[in-house]
């Protein structure tokens, strides 16, 4: 569907205002949407605000779609700049709770029960609430036991689509039509954001993903996961055991007994799930953390996690290896392994830069080394040379920095490196153990034989459509929206020329002939004829004048 077919909807109307109310009418423009001259009548005053900052309004103005986009995007340091990044961390679900009976009534659809049938206590009001869904204290009718129930706010799953199918129109048109955003992909980032959305909507798959979290931390000393009650969830409601503790961010970490204890056991447990289950929490803020009496760590908020596969594990501790190592030629390769993008890198430039970042932080104590900030600078460089990461990639980066910077926080003296440094071997040796190395081997004869399996099958169609005259090659052209579009004027623009002058050149035949009704002391059909192509001759004139003027 083209943008011009979602233009009158009312929705899209009020992005386009918004747009231009915070001054960014020259990407409003660019769309080349209907309503130009209403547009053009709003003006945005408040200049003290940076470009940044603006962006960030935006984003608040427009709701929970895009406060929720916004926050997603803020985990793309790879992406972004630092000054967005930060505007964007301050981007915040400050919404008002949905009324009881809202609540009640999505509980009650989705159970297909009344609500007293399975909890004996439900308090009304919420113990927090966000822009997708509102928590509640409440008990089990079952066993008496008390939970905390997630509940998705009413048609808010409808609202995300629909706002993601405008930004999805929009950012086809705008892809390639702005040279400075070609490096961003916008449809495929945009629908990267509709996936992840999407996925935290769906609260069976945050109830399987505790399920299994749950399940790897069990032995773990210190690390809890809330429990949940499967046979109380569904896709809009999670029941799960009630955590008692305080967020870490209001903690007051001078009152702790073991502090250091603590950072070990957060960042520990981050490495271990980027590294070596390659399923980890998307965003570790110290939001997302209580600490309870007994200073345990209880993990919230499962649902944006990032996935990798054993090839980006296998290939991030070889990272973090030649990091140590100082192998810049290692680094390079593997980087480029991790990005993708529209543009051809120079290898030798892009190692050169590597070495001068890798230098910097070779010459610090290993303990004032930042892991995390480290992968930041090596992906800003990326960047500048047209690349980006993948977005699992990114999320674990973002996911590394804010579960360093928590640890960092409750223990200043962490040294990163020394804790990670004995997990790194211990992976690095496990992937050539001889179990690995035997299923590796496996995995390879399997993949030989299926291509001589395949190979001689594929070769003779190939063969054989050649022999017919069938073998085509097909080319497919990206980003010529914007061509067409001009196109589209020009010829327009001609055809409102050839009939402006058909329109003089007939008029002028008819008063030379002389004959008919008069007007003015000329023929009637002459006059009118002048006047409508001298009025088509002046809309072609300031159409020209316009479009110079952008």
């Amino acid at each position: 569907m083209d943008i011009k077919a979602i233009a009158h909807l009312g929705r899209f109307r009020e992005i386009m205002t918004t747009l231009v109310k915070y001054g960014f009418d020259d990407i409003v423009y660019r769309l080349d949407v209907p309503g130009k001259k209403y547009l053009q009548k709003i003006h945005f005053h408040d200049t003290h605000l940076n470009t940044w900052e603006r962006m960030r309004m935006v984003l608040e103005e427009l709701g929970p779609t895009f406060i929720k986009c916004g926050q997603i995007l803020s985990q793309r340091a790879d992406l972004l700049p630092v000054e967005l990044l930060q505007e964007l961390r301050k981007l915040q679900d400050d919404v008002p709770s949905e009324s009881f009976s809202e609540i009640k009534k999505v509980v009650e659809d989705s159970f297909k029960v009344p609500l007293d049938t399975i909890y004996s206590e439900f308090e009304e009001t919420p113990i927090a609430a966000a822009s997708l869904a509102q928590v509640h204290k409440a008990r089990l009718k079952s066993n008496g036991m008390e939970v905390a129930v997630k509940v998705q706010r009413p048609e808010i799953s409808d609202t995300i689509k629909n706002d993601m199918d405008i930004l999805e129109k929009i950012a086809v048109r705008l892809d390639g039509r702005i040279e400075s955003f070609k490096v961003y992909n916008l449809p495929q980032l945009v629908q990267r954001i509709r996936k992840l959305m999407l996925q935290e909507l769906n609260f069976v798959r945050e109830m399987r993903t505790m399920q299994v979290v749950r399940s790897t931390v069990k032995n773990e000393t210190g690390i809890i996961v809330p429990e949940v009650f499967s046979e109380y969830c569904n896709h809009l409601v999670i029941t799960m055991e009630l955590a008692r503790g305080s967020k870490m961010k209001d903690v007051d970490f001078t009152a702790l007994k073991n502090r250091a204890t603590l950072a070990k056991r957060g960042l520990s447990l981050s490495l271990r799930q980027v590294l070596e289950h390659g399923f980890f929490h998307a965003d570790p803020h110290p939001g997302n953390f209580l600490i309870d009496e007994e200073e345990n760590l209880i993990l919230l908020d499962w649902g944006m996690v990032g996935r990798l596969t054993d090839k980006v594990r296998f290939e991030l501790i070889d990272l973090v290896s030649a990091v140590v190592e100082n192998d810049v030629e290692i680094i390079t390769d593997i980087l480029i392994g991790f990005t993708i993008g529209r543009e051809k890198v120079n290898r030798d430039v892009l190692q050169n830069e590597v070495l001068e970042v890798i230098s910097l932080f070779t010459r610090m104590p290993l303990k004032e080394v930042n892991l995390g900030q480290l992968l930041l600078e090596l992906t800003g460089i990326l960047r500048s040379h047209g690349r980006v990461l993948t977005t699992d990639l990114s999320i674990m980066i973002k996911a590394l920095i804010t579960a360093e910077g928590t640890a960092r926080s409750l223990y200043p003296d962490l040294d990163v490196i020394k804790e990670a440094e004995p997990m790194v071997r211990r992976l690095s040796k496990s992937r050539f153990s001889a179990g690995n190395m035997i299923k590796m081997i496996q995995r390879n004869i399997r993949h030989l034989f299926r291509f001589q399996h395949e190979f001689p099958r594929q070769a003779l169609g190939i063969v054989s459509k050649l022999d017919k005259g069938e073998l085509a090659i097909r080319f497919q052209h990206e980003n010529l929206e914007g061509m067409q579009a001009t196109m589209e004027r020009i010829i327009n623009r001609l055809v409102v020329g050839i009939v402006t002058g058909a329109l003089f050149l007939g008029s002028s035949m008819v008063i030379l002939a002389d004959t008919g009704p008069r007007l003015w002391g000329y023929p009637t059909l002459g006059v009118i004829g002048y006047i409508i192509g001298l009025f088509l001759s002046l809309r072609l004139v300031m159409a020209m004048i316009k479009s110079r003027k952008k």
